[in-house]
Protein backbone atom coordinates (compact mmCIF):
# COMPACT_ATOMS: atom_id res chain seq x y z
CA UNK A 1 0.00 0.00 0.00
CA UNK A 2 3.00 2.48 0.72
CA UNK A 3 4.19 1.17 -2.27
CA UNK A 4 1.12 2.26 -5.14
CA UNK A 5 0.23 5.64 -3.13
CA UNK A 6 4.48 6.72 -3.13
CA UNK A 7 3.83 5.76 -7.19
CA UNK A 8 0.93 7.86 -6.86
CA UNK A 9 2.25 10.34 -5.01
CA UNK A 10 5.24 10.41 -7.51
CA UNK A 11 2.89 10.72 -10.74
CA UNK A 12 0.89 13.58 -9.19
CA UNK A 13 3.69 15.54 -8.08
CA UNK A 14 5.67 14.64 -11.54
CA UNK A 15 2.51 16.66 -12.64
CA UNK A 16 2.72 19.30 -10.87
CA UNK A 17 6.32 20.39 -11.36
CA UNK A 18 5.32 19.63 -15.00
CA UNK A 19 2.59 22.33 -14.81
CA UNK A 20 4.52 24.82 -12.39
CA UNK A 21 7.38 25.10 -15.36
CA UNK A 22 4.65 25.69 -17.95
CA UNK A 23 3.69 28.40 -15.43
CA UNK A 24 7.09 29.55 -15.02
CA UNK A 25 7.20 29.79 -18.95
CA UNK A 26 4.35 32.03 -19.70
CA UNK A 27 5.93 34.21 -17.15
CA UNK A 28 9.11 34.48 -18.86
CA UNK A 29 7.40 35.33 -22.22
CA UNK A 30 5.21 37.81 -20.59
CA UNK A 31 8.43 39.80 -18.84
CA UNK A 32 9.94 39.38 -22.65
CA UNK A 33 6.80 40.70 -24.50
CA UNK A 34 6.72 43.66 -21.54
CA UNK A 35 10.33 44.60 -21.87
CA UNK A 36 9.93 44.07 -25.77
CA UNK A 37 6.85 46.55 -25.93
CA UNK A 38 9.01 49.11 -23.68
CA UNK A 39 12.96 49.31 -25.39
CA UNK A 40 10.49 49.59 -28.86
CA UNK A 41 8.69 52.73 -27.20
CA UNK A 42 11.63 54.35 -25.75
CA UNK A 43 13.18 53.75 -28.90
CA UNK A 44 10.74 56.21 -30.47
CA UNK A 45 10.94 58.31 -27.95
CA UNK A 46 14.85 58.76 -28.01
CA UNK A 47 14.17 59.62 -32.33
CA UNK A 48 11.13 62.25 -31.05
CA UNK A 49 13.57 63.96 -28.47
CA UNK A 50 16.37 64.11 -31.12
CA UNK A 51 14.59 66.01 -33.71
CA UNK A 52 13.07 68.32 -31.46
CA UNK A 53 16.45 68.90 -29.55
CA UNK A 54 19.14 68.36 -31.74
CA UNK A 55 21.62 66.66 -29.11
CA UNK A 56 23.19 63.18 -29.64
CA UNK A 57 22.80 62.33 -26.01
CA UNK A 58 19.23 62.07 -26.46
CA UNK A 59 19.36 59.00 -29.19
CA UNK A 60 21.11 56.84 -27.07
CA UNK A 61 18.01 55.34 -25.79
CA UNK A 62 17.29 54.28 -29.51
CA UNK A 63 20.37 52.81 -30.35
CA UNK A 64 20.11 51.20 -27.05
CA UNK A 65 17.10 50.21 -27.41
CA UNK A 66 17.13 49.47 -31.17
CA UNK A 67 20.19 46.83 -30.53
CA UNK A 68 18.11 45.17 -27.95
CA UNK A 69 14.75 44.61 -30.08
CA UNK A 70 16.04 42.01 -32.24
CA UNK A 71 17.75 40.01 -29.43
CA UNK A 72 14.47 39.86 -27.46
CA UNK A 73 11.83 39.58 -29.99
CA UNK A 74 14.21 36.52 -31.15
CA UNK A 75 14.02 35.17 -27.64
CA UNK A 76 10.38 35.36 -28.19
CA UNK A 77 10.38 33.56 -30.71
CA UNK A 78 12.15 30.62 -29.07
CA UNK A 79 10.02 30.78 -26.06
CA UNK A 80 6.62 30.89 -28.04
CA UNK A 81 8.46 27.69 -30.85
CA UNK A 82 5.99 25.29 -29.09
CA UNK A 83 2.66 27.32 -28.82
CA UNK A 84 1.50 27.71 -32.84
CA UNK A 85 -1.35 30.71 -31.99
CA UNK A 86 1.55 32.90 -30.24
CA UNK A 87 3.94 31.95 -32.97
CA UNK A 88 1.39 33.15 -35.55
CA UNK A 89 0.97 36.30 -33.69
CA UNK A 90 4.79 36.82 -33.39
CA UNK A 91 4.83 36.68 -37.20
CA UNK A 92 2.27 39.55 -38.10
CA UNK A 93 3.95 41.52 -35.57
CA UNK A 94 7.83 41.17 -36.59
CA UNK A 95 7.37 43.25 -40.27
CA UNK A 96 5.54 46.01 -38.98
CA UNK A 97 8.62 45.81 -35.94
CA UNK A 98 10.97 45.79 -38.72
CA UNK A 99 9.30 48.84 -41.00
CA UNK A 100 9.04 50.98 -37.69
CA UNK A 101 12.51 50.43 -37.19
CA UNK A 102 13.21 51.23 -40.66
CA UNK A 103 11.42 54.38 -40.56
CA UNK A 104 13.22 56.17 -37.42
CA UNK A 105 16.51 55.25 -39.06
CA UNK A 106 15.18 57.25 -41.89
CA UNK A 107 13.96 59.91 -40.14
CA UNK A 108 17.06 59.76 -38.00
CA UNK A 109 19.44 60.09 -41.39
CA UNK A 110 17.07 63.01 -42.88
CA UNK A 111 17.70 65.16 -39.66
CA UNK A 112 21.63 64.35 -40.08
CA UNK A 113 21.38 65.53 -43.35
CA UNK A 114 18.48 67.41 -44.28
CA UNK A 115 16.87 69.15 -41.25
CA UNK A 116 14.37 68.47 -38.57
CA UNK A 117 11.76 69.33 -41.08
CA UNK A 118 12.28 66.93 -43.47
CA UNK A 119 12.87 64.26 -40.31
CA UNK A 120 9.53 65.25 -39.14
CA UNK A 121 8.02 64.87 -42.57
CA UNK A 122 9.21 61.35 -43.22
CA UNK A 123 7.71 60.09 -39.83
CA UNK A 124 4.36 62.15 -40.81
CA UNK A 125 4.47 60.53 -44.34
CA UNK A 126 5.08 57.11 -42.87
CA UNK A 127 2.17 57.16 -40.60
CA UNK A 128 4.47 56.28 -37.55
CA UNK A 129 2.03 57.03 -35.13
CA UNK A 130 -0.65 54.85 -36.87
CA UNK A 131 2.19 51.50 -36.80
CA UNK A 132 3.37 52.35 -33.52
CA UNK A 133 -0.51 51.79 -31.99
CA UNK A 134 -0.63 48.72 -34.65
CA UNK A 135 2.41 47.11 -33.07
CA UNK A 136 0.51 47.76 -29.38
CA UNK A 137 -2.24 46.04 -29.90
CA UNK A 138 -0.88 43.44 -31.74
CA UNK A 139 1.39 43.32 -29.05
CA UNK A 140 -1.54 43.47 -26.24
CA UNK A 141 -3.45 40.82 -27.99
CA UNK A 142 -0.46 38.32 -27.81
CA UNK A 143 -0.45 39.24 -23.55
CA UNK A 144 -3.82 38.78 -23.08
CA UNK A 145 -3.80 35.50 -24.98
CA UNK A 146 -0.45 34.22 -22.75
CA UNK A 147 -2.44 35.91 -19.47
CA UNK A 148 -5.38 33.41 -20.64
CA UNK A 149 -3.17 30.51 -20.81
CA UNK A 150 -1.06 31.66 -17.84
CA UNK A 151 -4.30 31.13 -15.56
CA UNK A 152 -5.47 28.14 -17.08
CA UNK A 153 -2.02 26.92 -16.00
CA UNK A 154 -2.87 27.76 -12.31
CA UNK A 155 -5.78 26.60 -11.75
CA UNK A 156 -4.25 23.35 -13.43
CA UNK A 157 -1.56 23.16 -10.74
CA UNK A 158 -4.42 23.98 -7.77
CA UNK A 159 -6.29 21.36 -9.08
CA UNK A 160 -2.98 18.88 -9.11
CA UNK A 161 -2.18 20.69 -6.05
CA UNK A 162 -5.52 19.58 -4.14
CA UNK A 163 -5.60 16.38 -5.08
CA UNK A 164 -2.01 15.60 -4.63
CA UNK A 165 -2.88 16.89 -0.81
CA UNK A 166 -5.70 14.63 -0.69
CA UNK A 167 -3.60 11.48 -1.65
CA UNK A 168 -1.10 12.16 0.51
CA UNK A 169 -3.76 12.49 3.71
CA UNK A 170 -5.39 9.84 2.19
CA UNK A 171 -1.68 7.64 2.49
CA UNK A 172 -0.97 8.71 5.23
CA UNK A 173 -4.36 8.04 7.45
CA UNK A 174 -4.62 4.44 5.69
CA UNK A 175 -1.41 3.93 6.46
CA UNK A 176 -1.53 5.40 10.47
CA UNK A 177 -4.30 3.10 10.37
CA UNK A 178 -2.63 -0.21 9.60
CA UNK A 179 0.57 1.08 12.13
CA UNK A 180 -1.49 1.57 14.68
CA UNK A 181 -3.42 -1.87 14.21
CA UNK A 182 -0.35 -3.20 13.79
CA UNK A 183 1.39 -1.59 17.02
CA UNK A 184 -1.73 -2.50 18.63
CA UNK A 185 -1.26 -6.56 17.49
CA UNK A 186 2.02 -6.07 18.32
CA UNK A 187 1.44 -4.67 22.06
CA UNK A 188 -1.43 -7.25 23.09
CA UNK A 189 1.53 -9.71 23.20
CA UNK A 190 3.72 -8.43 25.68
CA UNK A 191 3.53 -9.87 29.16
CA UNK A 192 1.78 -8.69 32.14
CA UNK A 193 5.15 -8.90 34.08
CA UNK A 194 6.78 -6.52 31.53
CA UNK A 195 3.92 -4.11 31.97
CA UNK A 196 4.17 -4.22 35.83
CA UNK A 197 7.73 -3.86 35.48
CA UNK A 198 7.62 -0.55 33.40
CA UNK A 199 4.55 0.42 35.87
CA UNK A 200 6.88 0.04 38.55
CA UNK A 201 9.59 1.96 36.91
CA UNK A 202 7.68 4.36 35.98
CA UNK A 203 6.55 4.78 39.71
CA UNK A 204 10.14 4.02 41.17
CA UNK A 205 11.17 7.20 39.38
CA UNK A 206 8.20 9.18 40.35
CA UNK A 207 8.91 8.57 43.73
CA UNK A 208 12.39 9.31 43.65
CA UNK A 209 11.94 12.76 41.71
CA UNK A 210 9.49 13.42 44.70
CA UNK A 211 11.45 12.63 47.20
CA UNK A 212 14.50 15.19 45.98
CA UNK A 213 12.08 18.07 45.75
CA UNK A 214 11.69 17.36 49.02
CA UNK A 215 14.40 19.65 51.79
CA UNK A 216 14.10 17.07 54.26
CA UNK A 217 16.11 13.48 54.47
CA UNK A 218 13.79 10.77 53.43
CA UNK A 219 15.48 7.31 53.12
CA UNK A 220 14.40 3.46 53.62
CA UNK A 221 16.41 0.58 55.63
CA UNK A 222 15.71 -2.83 55.16
CA UNK A 223 15.14 -5.14 58.82
CA UNK A 224 19.09 -5.42 59.08
CA UNK A 225 19.34 -1.72 58.46
CA UNK A 226 20.64 -1.36 54.95
CA UNK A 227 20.04 1.28 53.29
CA UNK A 228 17.45 0.98 50.28
CA UNK A 229 16.80 4.24 49.11
CA UNK A 230 17.11 7.99 49.90
CA UNK A 231 16.64 11.27 48.44
CA UNK A 232 19.18 13.98 47.69
CA UNK A 233 19.24 15.69 50.89
CA UNK A 234 20.29 12.81 53.12
CA UNK A 235 22.80 12.22 50.67
CA UNK A 236 24.18 15.45 51.28
CA UNK A 237 23.62 14.71 55.11
CA UNK A 238 25.99 11.42 54.65
CA UNK A 239 28.58 13.14 51.96
CA UNK A 240 28.01 10.82 49.60
CA UNK A 241 27.76 11.60 45.99
CA UNK A 242 25.03 9.18 44.34
CA UNK A 243 22.54 6.71 45.74
CA UNK A 244 25.22 4.04 44.05
CA UNK A 245 26.83 4.92 46.96
CA UNK A 246 24.64 4.47 49.77
CA UNK A 247 22.58 1.54 48.66
CA UNK A 248 23.02 -1.09 50.36
CA UNK A 249 25.40 0.57 52.90
CA UNK A 250 25.23 0.97 57.20
CA UNK A 251 25.57 4.14 59.13
CA UNK A 252 28.44 2.62 60.44
CA UNK A 253 29.87 2.87 56.82
CA UNK A 254 29.45 6.69 56.83
CA UNK A 255 29.92 7.81 60.92
CA UNK A 256 32.36 6.64 63.92
CA UNK A 257 30.60 3.85 65.52
CA UNK A 258 29.71 5.40 68.87
CA UNK A 259 27.81 7.75 66.63
CA UNK A 260 26.28 5.25 64.05
CA UNK A 261 25.24 3.15 67.31
CA UNK A 262 23.20 6.19 68.45
CA UNK A 263 21.83 6.85 64.83
CA UNK A 264 20.83 3.02 64.79
CA UNK A 265 18.86 2.77 68.19
CA UNK A 266 15.71 4.71 67.34
CA UNK A 267 16.01 2.27 64.32
CA UNK A 268 15.87 -0.64 66.89
CA UNK A 269 12.94 0.77 68.97
CA UNK A 270 11.12 0.96 65.77
CA UNK A 271 11.54 -2.45 64.87
CA UNK A 272 11.32 -3.87 68.23
CA UNK A 273 8.18 -2.51 69.02
CA UNK A 274 6.58 -1.75 65.61
CA UNK A 275 5.08 2.07 67.05
CA UNK A 276 6.35 4.55 64.85
CA UNK A 277 8.69 7.34 66.97
CA UNK A 278 7.29 10.59 65.88
CA UNK A 279 9.24 14.00 65.77
CA UNK A 280 12.29 13.06 68.22
CA UNK A 281 14.70 15.99 68.17
CA UNK A 282 18.70 15.51 68.92
CA UNK A 283 21.71 16.82 67.95
CA UNK A 284 23.79 14.93 65.29
CA UNK A 285 27.14 14.98 63.37
CA UNK A 286 26.50 15.17 59.22
CA UNK A 287 29.60 13.48 57.17
CA UNK A 288 31.24 16.12 57.48
CA UNK A 289 31.54 16.69 61.12
CA UNK A 290 29.37 19.24 61.20
CA UNK A 291 26.84 19.60 64.81
CA UNK A 292 23.14 19.87 63.62
CA UNK A 293 20.01 19.83 64.85
CA UNK A 294 17.04 17.22 63.50
CA UNK A 295 13.72 16.55 63.85
CA UNK A 296 13.63 12.62 63.73
CA UNK A 297 10.60 10.75 62.23
CA UNK A 298 10.60 6.66 61.92
CA UNK A 299 7.65 4.74 60.55
CA UNK A 300 7.29 0.84 60.21
CA UNK A 301 7.09 -0.06 56.77
CA UNK A 302 4.85 -3.00 55.85
CA UNK A 303 4.40 -5.09 53.07
CA UNK A 304 0.65 -6.18 51.57
CA UNK A 305 0.42 -8.70 54.60
CA UNK A 306 1.05 -6.28 57.06
CA UNK A 307 4.68 -8.06 57.72
CA UNK A 308 7.16 -5.40 58.75
CA UNK A 309 9.86 -4.95 55.82
CA UNK A 310 12.06 -1.58 57.05
CA UNK A 311 11.57 0.86 58.44
CA UNK A 312 10.59 4.75 56.19
CA UNK A 313 12.64 7.91 58.11
CA UNK A 314 12.56 11.26 58.04
CA UNK A 315 14.64 14.17 59.02
CA UNK A 316 14.03 18.03 59.42
CA UNK A 317 16.87 20.22 59.97
CA UNK A 318 15.65 22.84 62.71
CA UNK A 319 18.96 24.80 63.56
CA UNK A 320 17.10 28.10 62.32
CA UNK A 321 13.84 26.95 64.36
CA UNK A 322 16.46 26.27 67.45
CA UNK A 323 17.83 29.85 66.75
CA UNK A 324 14.28 31.21 66.85
CA UNK A 325 13.25 29.19 69.95
CA UNK A 326 16.40 30.77 71.96
CA UNK A 327 15.71 34.44 71.03
CA UNK A 328 12.05 33.77 72.09
CA UNK A 329 13.25 32.71 75.08
CA UNK A 330 16.23 35.33 75.88
CA UNK A 331 13.25 37.62 75.00
CA UNK A 332 10.74 36.57 77.16
CA UNK A 333 12.83 36.27 79.79
CA UNK A 334 14.38 40.07 78.89
CA UNK A 335 10.22 40.97 79.06
CA UNK A 336 10.01 38.78 82.42
CA UNK A 337 13.06 41.14 83.63
CA UNK A 338 11.44 44.09 82.46
CA UNK A 339 8.23 43.01 84.06
CA UNK A 340 9.77 42.52 87.74
CA UNK A 341 11.16 45.88 86.99
CA UNK A 342 7.96 47.28 86.32
CA UNK A 343 6.23 45.75 89.56
CA UNK A 344 8.89 46.89 91.39
CA UNK A 345 8.56 50.38 90.05
CA UNK A 346 4.96 50.31 90.74
CA UNK A 347 5.78 49.43 94.04
CA UNK A 348 7.95 52.23 94.74
CA UNK A 349 5.87 54.54 93.11
CA UNK A 350 2.97 53.62 95.17
CA UNK A 351 4.46 53.85 98.79
CA UNK A 352 8.27 54.70 98.96
CA UNK A 353 7.68 57.39 96.50
CA UNK A 354 4.49 58.95 97.70
CA UNK A 355 5.79 58.93 101.21
CA UNK A 356 8.07 61.98 101.20
CA UNK A 357 5.44 63.69 99.09
CA UNK A 358 3.06 63.05 102.20
CA UNK A 359 5.62 64.71 104.44
CA UNK A 360 6.02 67.53 102.15
CA UNK A 361 2.20 68.11 102.13
CA UNK A 362 1.65 67.99 105.84
CA UNK A 363 4.86 69.93 106.71
CA UNK A 364 3.59 72.52 104.63
CA UNK A 365 0.18 72.45 105.95
CA UNK A 366 2.03 73.08 109.83
CA UNK A 367 4.34 75.60 108.07
CA UNK A 368 1.22 77.65 107.29
CA UNK A 369 -0.80 77.44 109.83
CA UNK A 370 2.41 77.91 112.50
CA UNK A 371 3.91 80.42 110.36
CA UNK A 372 1.63 81.55 108.26
CA UNK A 373 1.82 85.01 109.94
CA UNK A 374 5.33 85.76 109.54
CA UNK A 375 6.14 84.40 105.99
CA UNK A 376 4.70 87.10 104.65
CA UNK A 377 3.24 87.87 101.21
CA UNK A 378 5.77 86.00 99.16
CA UNK A 379 6.79 83.94 101.10
CA UNK A 380 3.27 82.23 101.25
CA UNK A 381 3.30 81.93 97.73
CA UNK A 382 6.43 80.29 97.74
CA UNK A 383 4.88 78.04 99.95
CA UNK A 384 1.84 77.64 97.67
CA UNK A 385 3.68 76.71 94.98
CA UNK A 386 5.64 74.31 96.76
CA UNK A 387 2.48 72.03 97.62
CA UNK A 388 1.03 72.64 94.36
CA UNK A 389 3.78 71.15 92.85
CA UNK A 390 3.81 67.89 95.30
CA UNK A 391 0.38 67.65 94.47
CA UNK A 392 0.60 67.08 90.93
CA UNK A 393 3.81 64.73 91.62
CA UNK A 394 1.42 62.77 93.93
CA UNK A 395 -1.24 62.80 90.63
CA UNK A 396 1.74 61.82 88.44
CA UNK A 397 2.85 59.10 90.17
CA UNK A 398 -0.97 57.90 90.55
CA UNK A 399 -1.66 58.08 86.98
CA UNK A 400 1.93 56.09 86.18
CA UNK A 401 1.09 53.35 88.37
CA UNK A 402 -2.45 53.12 86.50
CA UNK A 403 -0.56 52.92 83.21
CA UNK A 404 1.60 50.13 84.95
CA UNK A 405 -1.05 47.97 86.14
CA UNK A 406 -2.89 47.35 82.93
CA UNK A 407 -0.88 44.34 82.62
CA UNK A 408 0.55 43.64 86.11
CA UNK A 409 -2.51 44.19 88.11
CA UNK A 410 -4.84 42.63 85.48
CA UNK A 411 -8.19 41.12 86.02
CA UNK A 412 -9.40 37.65 83.68
CA UNK A 413 -11.56 38.23 80.68
CA UNK A 414 -14.76 37.46 81.24
CA UNK A 415 -18.28 38.21 79.25
CA UNK A 416 -19.33 41.30 79.99
CA UNK A 417 -22.69 43.95 79.15
CA UNK A 418 -20.45 47.42 78.19
CA UNK A 419 -23.65 48.89 78.73
CA UNK A 420 -23.89 48.26 82.43
CA UNK A 421 -20.01 49.32 82.80
CA UNK A 422 -20.42 52.56 80.77
CA UNK A 423 -24.08 53.33 82.78
CA UNK A 424 -21.97 52.72 85.93
CA UNK A 425 -18.95 55.24 85.11
CA UNK A 426 -22.10 57.87 83.82
CA UNK A 427 -23.15 57.43 87.49
CA UNK A 428 -20.07 57.53 89.10
CA UNK A 429 -19.60 61.05 87.19
CA UNK A 430 -22.83 62.19 87.96
CA UNK A 431 -22.60 65.65 90.00
CA UNK A 432 -19.57 66.47 86.88
CA UNK A 433 -21.96 66.16 84.59
CA UNK A 434 -24.30 68.10 86.50
CA UNK A 435 -22.30 71.15 87.41
CA UNK A 436 -20.94 71.32 83.86
CA UNK A 437 -24.42 71.06 82.40
CA UNK A 438 -23.21 68.44 79.75
CA UNK A 439 -25.78 65.71 77.61
CA UNK A 440 -24.48 62.38 77.88
CA UNK A 441 -25.98 60.33 75.13
CA UNK A 442 -25.51 56.27 75.32
CA UNK A 443 -26.89 53.74 72.87
CA UNK A 444 -27.16 50.30 73.21
CA UNK A 445 -23.85 48.81 73.62
CA UNK A 446 -23.43 44.48 73.25
CA UNK A 447 -21.35 42.04 75.56
CA UNK A 448 -17.93 41.16 74.97
CA UNK A 449 -15.45 39.32 76.39
CA UNK A 450 -13.23 41.85 78.37
CA UNK A 451 -11.79 43.19 81.74
CA UNK A 452 -14.36 44.83 82.94
CA UNK A 453 -12.51 47.03 85.42
CA UNK A 454 -9.86 47.99 82.76
CA UNK A 455 -13.01 48.86 80.62
CA UNK A 456 -14.75 51.29 83.38
CA UNK A 457 -11.44 52.81 83.56
CA UNK A 458 -11.01 53.35 79.72
CA UNK A 459 -15.30 54.67 79.43
CA UNK A 460 -14.07 57.09 82.26
CA UNK A 461 -10.55 58.52 80.70
CA UNK A 462 -12.26 59.22 77.00
CA UNK A 463 -15.53 60.70 78.69
CA UNK A 464 -13.87 62.88 81.39
CA UNK A 465 -11.40 64.03 78.02
CA UNK A 466 -14.60 64.80 76.91
CA UNK A 467 -15.98 66.67 79.52
CA UNK A 468 -12.75 68.82 80.07
CA UNK A 469 -11.72 69.85 76.86
CA UNK A 470 -15.17 72.07 75.89
CA UNK A 471 -15.34 75.40 74.39
CA UNK A 472 -16.06 78.10 76.75
CA UNK A 473 -19.76 79.06 76.10
CA UNK A 474 -21.10 75.36 74.73
CA UNK A 475 -22.42 72.80 76.97
CA UNK A 476 -20.59 69.58 76.74
CA UNK A 477 -22.29 66.91 74.31
CA UNK A 478 -20.97 63.17 74.53
CA UNK A 479 -22.42 60.82 72.27
CA UNK A 480 -21.74 56.76 72.71
CA UNK A 481 -22.64 54.38 69.92
CA UNK A 482 -21.85 51.23 68.70
CA UNK A 483 -21.67 48.70 65.64
CA UNK A 484 -20.74 44.99 65.60
CA UNK A 485 -19.18 43.63 62.41
CA UNK A 486 -17.57 40.56 60.73
CA UNK A 487 -14.03 39.90 60.48
CA UNK A 488 -14.07 40.03 57.39
CA UNK A 489 -15.17 43.74 57.57
CA UNK A 490 -13.13 44.94 60.06
CA UNK A 491 -9.67 43.42 60.88
CA UNK A 492 -7.77 44.00 64.17
CA UNK A 493 -4.87 42.00 65.77
CA UNK A 494 -6.82 39.49 67.83
CA UNK A 495 -9.64 38.62 65.44
CA UNK A 496 -9.98 35.88 63.03
CA UNK A 497 -11.90 36.13 59.59
CA UNK A 498 -15.70 35.02 61.16
CA UNK A 499 -14.61 36.13 64.61
CA UNK A 500 -17.00 39.45 65.78
CA UNK A 501 -16.17 42.57 65.83
CA UNK A 502 -17.22 45.34 68.38
CA UNK A 503 -16.92 49.39 67.25
CA UNK A 504 -17.59 51.88 70.12
CA UNK A 505 -17.43 55.43 69.30
CA UNK A 506 -17.22 58.09 72.04
CA UNK A 507 -17.87 61.89 69.77
CA UNK A 508 -18.20 65.13 71.42
CA UNK A 509 -18.19 68.78 70.51
CA UNK A 510 -14.84 69.91 72.35
CA UNK A 511 -12.06 71.97 71.02
CA UNK A 512 -10.74 69.11 68.55
CA UNK A 513 -7.33 69.19 67.21
CA UNK A 514 -5.16 68.89 63.92
CA UNK A 515 -5.64 65.52 62.97
CA UNK A 516 -1.92 65.15 62.23
CA UNK A 517 -1.29 64.99 66.07
CA UNK A 518 -4.04 61.75 65.99
CA UNK A 519 -0.97 59.52 67.20
CA UNK A 520 1.11 62.18 69.37
CA UNK A 521 -1.79 62.46 71.88
CA UNK A 522 -1.76 58.55 72.89
CA UNK A 523 1.82 58.77 74.08
CA UNK A 524 2.49 59.08 77.79
CA UNK A 525 2.83 63.09 78.60
CA UNK A 526 2.38 64.07 75.35
CA UNK A 527 0.04 67.07 75.67
CA UNK A 528 -1.10 69.70 72.88
CA UNK A 529 -2.18 72.17 75.22
CA UNK A 530 -0.39 73.62 78.45
CA UNK A 531 -1.27 72.90 82.57
CA UNK A 532 -2.53 76.19 82.92
CA UNK A 533 -5.36 75.96 80.03
CA UNK A 534 -6.11 72.08 80.75
CA UNK A 535 -5.20 70.65 83.93
CA UNK A 536 -3.83 66.72 83.74
CA UNK A 537 -0.77 64.67 83.58
CA UNK A 538 -0.85 63.67 79.84
CA UNK A 539 -1.50 60.07 80.64
CA UNK A 540 -4.96 59.28 80.40
CA UNK A 541 -4.75 58.55 76.41
CA UNK A 542 -1.81 56.55 76.75
CA UNK A 543 -3.65 53.99 79.46
CA UNK A 544 -6.73 53.91 77.46
CA UNK A 545 -4.27 52.45 74.25
CA UNK A 546 -2.66 50.02 76.53
CA UNK A 547 -5.73 48.95 77.64
CA UNK A 548 -7.03 48.08 73.77
CA UNK A 549 -3.71 46.47 72.98
CA UNK A 550 -4.40 43.96 76.26
CA UNK A 551 -7.81 43.20 74.64
CA UNK A 552 -6.17 42.64 71.05
CA UNK A 553 -8.19 45.68 70.10
CA UNK A 554 -7.58 49.15 69.00
CA UNK A 555 -8.22 53.00 69.52
CA UNK A 556 -7.84 56.00 67.11
CA UNK A 557 -8.74 59.12 67.26
CA UNK A 558 -10.48 61.60 64.18
CA UNK A 559 -10.88 65.47 64.83
CA UNK A 560 -10.74 68.83 63.28
CA UNK A 561 -9.71 72.20 65.70
CA UNK A 562 -12.97 73.57 66.78
CA UNK A 563 -14.93 70.76 65.69
CA UNK A 564 -15.04 68.12 68.61
CA UNK A 565 -13.13 65.08 68.52
CA UNK A 566 -14.25 60.96 67.75
CA UNK A 567 -12.40 58.38 69.84
CA UNK A 568 -13.33 55.09 67.79
CA UNK A 569 -12.27 51.56 70.11
CA UNK A 570 -12.58 48.67 68.20
CA UNK A 571 -12.06 45.23 70.12
CA UNK A 572 -12.91 41.49 69.30
CA UNK A 573 -15.72 40.05 70.82
CA UNK A 574 -14.41 37.11 72.14
CA UNK A 575 -11.02 36.50 72.95
CA UNK A 576 -9.23 33.72 71.38
CA UNK A 577 -5.77 34.09 73.68
CA UNK A 578 -5.88 33.86 76.88
CA UNK A 579 -2.61 35.18 79.13
CA UNK A 580 -0.71 33.38 81.39
CA UNK A 581 -1.91 34.97 84.52
CA UNK A 582 -5.30 34.08 84.00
Amino acid sequence: MIAIFGGITYRTTRNFLGAAEWRTHSWKMLEMQHLLTSHLIEAENGVRRFIISGKETDLKPYIESGSKLTEEFSALELLSADRPSQKEKLKEIKPLILEEISLLNAAVVAFKTSGAEPAAKVLTDGNEETKMAGIKEKLLNFEESEQSLLMQRTENIQQIAGSTTMIIVLATLVSAFFLVLAGFLILRDISARRRAEEALAEEHNLFGNIMDALPDQVFVKDMDGHFVIDNIAHRRFLGAGSIDHVEGKLEADFFPEEVAVKYDALAEKVIQTGEPVLNHEDVVVDGKGRVTWLSMTKLPLRDTDGKMIGIVCVSANINQRKENEEKLRMAAAQLQRSNSELQEFASVASHDLQEPLRKIQAFGDRLRLKCGSSLGESGNDYLERMQDAARRMQTLLHDLLTLSRVTSKAQPFQKVKLGEVLRQVASDMEVRIEQLGARLEIESLPEAEVDASQMRQLFQNLISNALKFQRPGVKPEVIISSKVFDGEEQTIPACMPGDKVCRISVRDNGIGFDEKYAERIFTVFQRLHSRSEYEGTGIGLAVCRKIMERHGGTIVARSSEGEGATFIVTLPMKQRIKEANE
